[in-house]
């Protein structure tokens, strides 16, 4: 009988022992050899609604930059009376007709006195035509108020849906981010105008057509877009010696349209806003 309880005895205790190796060296799962069943990975849940993590591992999506959030209660839309181009309007400013440029953006030329009429210009022209014209805006400016050419520099929001237009203009590639100035929206202009030529939006997906272009003599194709001196048009004011373009400053008081023929003729140009020689 003595000799079957030291058999037991160590038959038991080679057993324990044995698990016991087992468990420290990591074989065994969440063994407790003290008799308590919580589980031995630290903070881990036991509930049955718990949700096991995906093992593979996640790429963060690419995030844009924080979206302005503005609050227009009790601010004043302005009237939108005249699109120039894709990114310059005219709106009744506290009771004036003010040029806006719009910060942040550069446009297709369409209408500059010295300058054809670029690639996408018409297009870009018109997508602002057709978000503002005959709308209203909240203006909300930057660290500079104004241009070298006299125009108020400007974020546009529309109203009532606060779309924000310059922001429109770059995220569906109807323009440039304009980086030679720092504004304070800048980076997130230039993420969302990485993703429009990353997919081919506006005038980053269209081949620029072979219609209106001619071959110089050295090979080089160019946009027929050249206007006669009679067609370009500048402006003078009542009582100045000089022609200007048509944003300039000094055409606060008076704006009288002229040719630049004839405006050669009588005047001499401006030198703060550069108008065609």
């Amino acid at each position: 009988m003595k000799k079957l309880f030291t058999g037991t005895s160590l038959f038991l205790f080679g057993a324990f022992g044995l698990l016991f190796v087992l468990a420290f060296a990591g074989i065994l799962p969440d063994v407790n050899l003290f008799g308590n069943t919580s589980p031995l990975v630290p903070n881990a849940r036991s509930d049955t609604n718990h949700i096991k993590a995906d093992t593979h591992p996640q790429i963060p999506p690419t995030s844009a930059p924080q979206y302005p959030v503005e609050n227009f209660t009790g601010g004043i839309a302005y009237k939108v009376v005249r699109v120039i181009d894709g990114d310059t309007v005219k709106v009744n400013y506290r009771g004036e007709l003010t040029s806006i440029r719009f910060i942040g953006v550069d446009t297709p030329e369409t209408v500059h006195p010295t300058k054809p009429v670029e690639f996408y210009g018409k297009e870009a022209s018109n997508f602002t035509k057709n978000l503002l014209l005959g709308e209203s805006v909240y203006l909300r400016f930057d660290t500079q108020k104004r241009d070298a050419y006299g125009r108020l520099l400007a974020y546009l929001y529309r109203a009532p849906d606060g779309l924000f237009v310059n922001l429109e203009i770059v995220r569906q590639g109807y323009g440039h981010v304009n980086l030679r100035f720092p504004f304070k929206y800048m980076a997130l202009f230039r993420f969302y105008g990485n993703q429009a030529r990353a997919v081919g939006k506006g005038l980053y997906g269209t081949p620029q057509s072979s219609k209106n272009q001619v071959t110089s003599p050295a090979g080089e194709v160019s946009a027929v877009t050249s206007r006669s001196d009679s067609e370009t048009q500048v402006y003078v004011t009542h009582t100045g010696k000089k022609y200007h373009r048509e944003e300039c400053i000094s055409l606060r008081h008076s704006k009288i349209p002229i040719s630049l023929s004839e405006a050669r003729e009588r005047y001499e140009p401006c030198r703060k806003c550069r108008p065609p020689q």
